[in-house]
């Protein structure tokens, strides 16, 4: 059976068995119009919903372990995708949207954690495309945090929203925005020194240089 004509399934089961680019990228191609369509139905944004595509892939390709092939592949697709929409609505709905990551200049994103202090500053799109990378890098640890560690640092490090607003919008008390706030900078930092360690070290490595 030609691949064009073989199942979703079929193809997933394939890729769960290899694991490689090739696989992934026909499964990707069988899924993509559906999933935008999909998409587009909850953001309403063409835009957007290739954002939840990208987004969704990413998260298949990350967590394939995590699928049961006795349920069907689709299914647990759509489900990743549509959390993903919902999240980029809140997103929306709070006023943060994925074009001001890259078009504000000055922005500011700090995380920390033993090892680290990091600053990541957006320059923008003619800025360092080092500083550029870590910044889209760290953007998407946020969005893979659990709830509700990524409500507070979408909340505190991208709407530079202060600590007491924070606590009054999501009715939690200043403590719990502290504590969680801390767990949700050193994951993601954790997560950014574990999967992406050259691009940490080099932007370290430049900062040294200086």
């Amino acid at each position: 059976m030609s691949k064009k004509n073989e199942s979703i399934q079929s193809i997933a089961l394939n890729f769960i068995d290899n694991k490689n680019n090739t696989t992934f990228t026909i499964l990707l191609n069988r899924l993509k119009p559906g999933l935008l369509s999909f998409a587009y139905k909850y953001v309403k944004d063409g835009d957007l919903a290739q954002e939840v595509v990208a987004q969704t892939s990413i998260v298949i390709w990350e967590k394939i372990a995590q699928y049961k092939p006795e349920y069907n592949f689709s299914t647990w697709v759509y489900a990743i995708a549509k959390n993903e929409a919902l999240g980029i609505i809140r997103n929306r709905n709070k006023n943060v949207s994925f074009d001001k990551y890259t078009d504000n200049h000055s922005k500011l994103l700090q995380m920390y954690n033993p090892v680290y202090n990091m600053n990541t500053e957006c320059m923008g799109p003619t800025g360092e495309d080092l500083t550029q990378r870590l910044f889209d890098a760290s953007i998407s640890a946020i969005h893979e945090l659990d709830e509700p560690y990524r409500t507070v640092m979408v909340e505190r490090e991208l709407n530079q929203k202060q600590l007491n607003d924070i606590a009054g919008d999501l009715n939690w008390n200043l403590s719990t925005v502290k504590t969680r706030l801390r767990k949700a900078r050193r994951d993601v930092a954790e997560k950014l020194t574990k999967k992406y360690p050259g691009l940490v070290e080099s932007y370290f490595g430049n900062e040294n240089e200086e």
